[in-house]
């Protein structure tokens, strides 16, 4: 039915897509667990936490239920207190950065800021009443567009590795 430099080729595909979608899975994990994770209550009014990397860092709700409207707008604030200066913060929701963890709970990112070297700093949550009694505020470091783009990098890769395999298997099927 199909000459054999196809069916070498199926194979080539299966073994490829099965290789991409490995590393492809490696590497989204990575971006997910990557870095520090500082987590407290969302009721608290604020929190201390250690940052040892500069760069960009997103602050997220972690929710344990799948219903209910996540708080936005909130002005955080975040303050160095080794030089006393105040961080920038800016407000935003990322739908694309949303995840689950693996206990189910939702984790939205609703506000960001950028530090330029490692030090202790302090989160304030002046709205502490906009959050449900489980609910915990997330500082990690910002994943932005990167684990969007890798999950349509699995799902490239799966496509390639199942449709290789089932073509190679019918490449092999004499009528």
């Amino acid at each position: 039915m199909f000459p054999f430099w196809s069916t070498v080729l199926f194979a080539l595909l299966m073994v490829a897509g099965f290789l991409l979608l490995f590393k492809s899975i490696g590497k989204l994990i990575r971006v997910y667990t990557a870095g520090t994770k500082i987590e407290d209550s969302a009721l608290v009014p604020d929190f201390e936490f250690s940052l040892k990397e500069p760069g960009a860092y997103e602050i997220a709700v972690k929710r344990p239920s799948l219903t209910g409207i996540i708080p936005t707008d909130i002005p955080f604030e975040v303050s160095d207190l080794m030089t006393g200066k105040t961080v920038a913060v800016h407000s935003f929701v990322n739908l694309l950065g949303q995840r689950k963890d693996g206990l189910g709970s939702r984790i939205v990112p609703i506000a960001e800021f950028t530090i330029e070297q490692e030090g202790r700093f302090k989160l304030i949550n002046p709205q502490t009443g906009r959050f449900k009694e489980r609910d915990s505020l997330m500082v990690m470091p910002k994943t932005g567009s990167r684990g969007f783009r890798m999950i349509f990098a699995v799902l490239f890769s799966a496509i390639l590795f199942i449709g290789g395999l089932v073509l190679f298997i019918l490449s092999l099927v004499k009528p």
